[in-house]
């Protein structure tokens, strides 16, 4: 049993879970538009196979990718060519050449982490390659999103069959799901594979305690069709917020 994003989940991940990040990816674009208009370098923290990142790169951003998946990171490569840089490496223990004025991370970072420990290194990490001002905005799941690890799924196309089982444990504040499946390879053969991932509950007054601690400041949170617009309050049937913190 493999864990974590392995080649065959990569591929599948590129097929069936490309409309989230496609569309925060525009959401992104647009806060940017406002709250950083003069940017021109972006650092995508978890880019996986290179979806958020193309949408940058087609809206002339230079983009810097990091991603602890080298299957991932490959298809990332093949999608963005060899202008982006691209770094194998942990969101939670990372450091960069450079500092950014703009950093992004979506599809739930936080959630695949340990503990709030992690988050409080990753947020710790990210800081340090953002340059002063800069813009940190990311995602996580909430309690209601990760309530749908709560089921039985089957997917299947010509490219690709997934069987999707998991499981959360509100009391204990973590699930699991569990996908295997079989994904077409070049050649028309067809590759099995299967993978185990974990999440975590992130309480978000705790989260935004670590961003305060790591130094981030004036940060709000977000839906993610509005990422200008501070919520007073989260919904409980939103299944993802976002996050929008500055550096001082």
């Amino acid at each position: 049993m493999s864990e974590g994003y392995v080649e065959g989940f990569a591929q599948a991940y590129d097929q069936f879970w490309r409309p989230y990040p496609t569309k925060s990816a525009q959401s992104l674009l647009k806060l940017l538009e406002s709250s950083a208009p003069d940017a021109r370098r972006v650092l995508d923290i978890g880019c996986g196979t290179g979806i958020v990142a193309e949408q940058f790169q087609q809206a002339g951003f230079e983009v810097t990718g990091l991603d602890k998946s080298p299957a991932m990171l490959a298809l990332a490569r093949a999608r963005l060519g060899e202008a982006p840089v691209l770094i194998e490496g942990d969101a939670a223990d990372f450091t960069v050449d450079e500092q950014f004025p703009v950093a992004v991370s979506t599809y739930d970072i936080p959630n695949h982490l340990a503990d709030l420990d992690q988050i409080a290194a990753y947020l710790q990490c990210v800081y340090a390659a953002v340059e002063p001002g800069g813009l940190f905005a990311f995602d996580l799941a909430t309690v209601a999103g990760l309530r749908g690890m709560n089921t039985v799924q089957i997917r299947d196309t010509e490219e690709a069959m997934l069987l999707f089982r998991g499981a959360l444990n509100e009391s204990a504040g973590v699930g699991f799901y569990r996908i295997s499946g079989v994904v077409r390879a070049e050649d028309g053969r067809y590759d099995r594979f299967e993978t185990t991932m974990t999440n975590i509950v992130v309480p978000i007054d705790h989260l935004l305690k670590l961003l305060a601690d790591a130094g981030w400041a004036d940060s709000y949170l977000a839906a993610q069709d509005d990422l200008l617009t501070p919520l007073a309050e989260v919904p409980d049937t939103l299944r993802h917020v976002f996050v929008i913190s500055r550096k001082p």
